[in-house]
């Protein structure tokens, strides 16, 4: 089926986009795939199989035998290039995406060899690397050391890295190298139990017996990596930085307990404890606001426009972003500005896929299209910000207003929203005036509402927005600024 190209005239009051503009929408119906060639006809675990046909962009499953075989690269329509891994046998290629499938009419043949291992080794220590020299190496499926696997590294015909696993077990355990021979999973290795698993311990030489809140301590000793998470009883310790040699902890920033006393602790190896220091205590307000404010900020959105390319904001530190720095902040942005004609918009990450590939570094777009900007705006990967415009005029929503404006709040927590609806608004405008043509009630405005609930969803962090201006004037009919006071949940 030929792809067609529809033009949609877009107008203000269907799209919310100022001006009428012409846009060139692409068919996207989806067709089965056609298969008409493949080479090579025989290979090994690794080979890549280039696959020829059409309608091969969005094949998701390729078989070699019956089994599932890697797809490498999606070239085009026209090209696949699949890869042999280990568990397929000799037999037809099928293709298939949603729509359908194709089988090649004739067969793969398949390759298998038997790894030999030049020297087993008899000891690791527990995550180091071991070294494993032979061949065929590359077949080897699975390292299991007293039976449970090992992460292999790095893997070549005539070489295997693996990592050392945990084990409870204090005598010598197996060591066992796993392959499939074309036709069942086989296994070699030393005889018997030969291999030690050496377990370093975290060794203290220096703690402190307190802690006060946002005043990080100092733990010194050996092998202190291993310590994977820290606790003061049954409270979490955050670990700020960490090397073999120290640990610098602090109270996490939402705890409100107060002063405390209890064992500092801390687990490696995933349930192995031990015990730091005795009766540690820690010092921390309880009254100290439970929420971080921000006052006077400003986004600005894009230089085309008059903005300076600063549109992104993490509200946990108050970070304005810009959109140089942005793809190595994904993790940490709740919101961003966009500008648009006579107002500007939150947007909530994940939906502005249409928004990021706007913004410029140097003149060249943010948005790499390589995948890293889907855990922002991916409908189900990304980061889910939403927003509610507050109404003075509903009486729960003043609420809030009043206890902001007086300084009451004493937590952003669900609870403290539970009388108003959760935030839905994906990405709320800003106008001057709620007497704007084209204001809605579920936007903010300056005179009438500026007051907002913000929650990420992704974070479960609860904010209030106040929108406190616009500070220019529209420049080629776009809005670029905006200006806000925030208090964002601990």
């Amino acid at each position: 089926m030929k792809k067609h190209i529809l033009y949609i005239v877009l107008c203000p009051f269907v799209l919310l986009l100022a001006g009428c503009e012409k846009a060139y929408i692409p068919s996207t119906e989806k067709q089965p795939p056609v298969l008409t060639g493949f080479s090579p006809k025989e290979g090994e675990i690794g080979t890549e199989i280039t696959i020829t046909g059409d309608n091969l962009q969005r094949v998701d499953t390729v078989l070699i035998g019956g089994t599932a075989a890697a797809i490498a690269y999606r070239v085009s329509a026209q090209k696949l290039i699949a890869k042999v891994v280990s568990g397929n046998k000799t037999g037809v290629i099928r293709i298939a995406n949603v729509t359908g499938s194709a089988i090649s009419q004739e067969p793969f043949t398949v390759h298998y060899a038997v790894p030999s291992i030049k020297e087993y080794p008899t000891e690791g220590t527990v995550n180091a690397e071991v070294v494993v020299e032979g061949e065929n190496l590359h077949f080897i499926d699975q390292v299991l050391v007293a039976g449970l696997p090992a992460v292999i590294i790095a893997q070549r015909k005539q070489e295997l890295v693996f990592k050392v696993p945990y084990s409870d077990e204090e005598s010598k355990v197996s060591l066992r190298f796993t392959y499939f021979d074309g036709a069942a999973t086989q296994s070699i290795g030393a005889e018997g139990n030969s291999f030690t698993v050496l377990k370093e311990k975290p060794q203290v030489t220096l703690c402190p017996a307190s802690l006060t809140k946002y005043e990080p301590a100092l733990l010194q000793g050996g092998h202190l990596k291993l310590i994977e998470r820290m606790m003061v009883g049954t409270q979490p310790v955050e670990i700020k930085l960490q090397s073999d040699e120290e640990i610098l902890f602090d109270m996490p920033t939402n705890y409100f307990g107060g002063n405390m006393t209890g064992d500092l602790k801390g687990i490696y190896y995933g349930t192995k404890e031990i015990v730091l220091a005795e009766n540690f205590q820690v010092i921390a307000d309880p009254n100290e606001p439970r929420y971080y404010t921000y006052k006077n900020v400003l986004l600005s959105a894009r230089e085309a426009y008059g903005g300076n390319e600063e549109p992104f904001f993490d509200a946990e530190t108050g970070t304005v972003i810009s959109s140089c720095d942005a793809a190595d902040n994904i993790p940490v942005i709740d919101f961003l500005l966009y500008d648009q004609a006579g107002y500007v918009q939150f947007y909530g990450p994940h939906n502005s896929d249409n928004t990021i590939k706007n913004f410029k570094c140097a003149g060249k777009t943010i948005d790499p299209q390589d995948g890293s900007w889907r855990l922002f705006y991916d409908d189900e990967a990304g980061i889910v910000t939403c927003f509610r415009v507050l109404k003075p005029e509903v009486e729960a929503e003043k609420a809030i207003i009043d206890a902001y404006e007086a300084g009451t709040i004493v937590e952003l927590n669900d609870a403290f929203f539970a009388e108003v609806s959760d935030p839905q608004s994906k990405a709320p405008r800003v106008y001057r005036s709620s007497a704007d043509q084209g204001y809605s009630n579920s936007h903010f405005s300056l005179d009438s509402y500026p007051y907002g609930w913000i929650k990420n969803f992704t974070t479960g962090k609860n904010g209030i927005i106040k929108v406190t201006g616009m500070p220019k004037d529209a420049v080629n009919g776009r809005i670029p600024e905006v200006t806000f006071d925030i208090i964002w949940s601990k």
